[in-house]
């Protein structure tokens, strides 16, 4: 039955994506390198759709920042969604969302590298959007 359930992609600026994770910016530099090279965007970033909070695609936000995009696609998601389910990157543990919104709305800080680990099922839709459309045109 879940897999019946269309996911909502959609184009939002940059500013609405909020970072829940920090990254390794040589990852961020060799992905923003590729994206480059590909000149369009294939994978668009799964948010909160109320908060921008970034479920997964810490990198890749990064990334875009870099090429200097103003929009970014992303799937629109909400935390109580049966399609998403969030665990500890190291133990497998399931991982409390309150936490998430506390420590990225409230306290305005970043989990550590490779702390949450957010799976999506059905898999989530690739795109294929031309980075020239995601720099609002010019």
């Amino acid at each position: 039955m879940l897999d019946k359930l269309p996911y909502c992609v959609a184009l939002k600026p940059v500013a609405f994506f909020l970072p829940s994770e920090e990254v390794d910016e040589r990852d961020v530099h060799r992905l923003a390198a590729v994206i480059r090279e590909a000149d369009s965007w294939t994978t668009p970033i799964p948010v909160e759709k109320e908060t921008g909070i970034i479920m997964d695609g810490n990198h890749r936000a990064r990334a875009a920042a870099l090429l200097g995009l103003r929009y970014l696609p992303c799937v629109l998601l909400d935390y109580q969604d049966p399609r998403v389910s969030v665990t500890h990157w190291q133990t497998g543990a399931p991982f409390c969302i309150n936490s998430i919104r506390r420590r990225i709305l409230q306290d305005k800080g970043l989990f550590p590298y490779k702390t949450t680990r957010h799976r999506f099922a059905p898999v989530l839709p690739a795109t294929e959007i031309q980075l020239s459309a995601l720099n609002g045109g010019s």
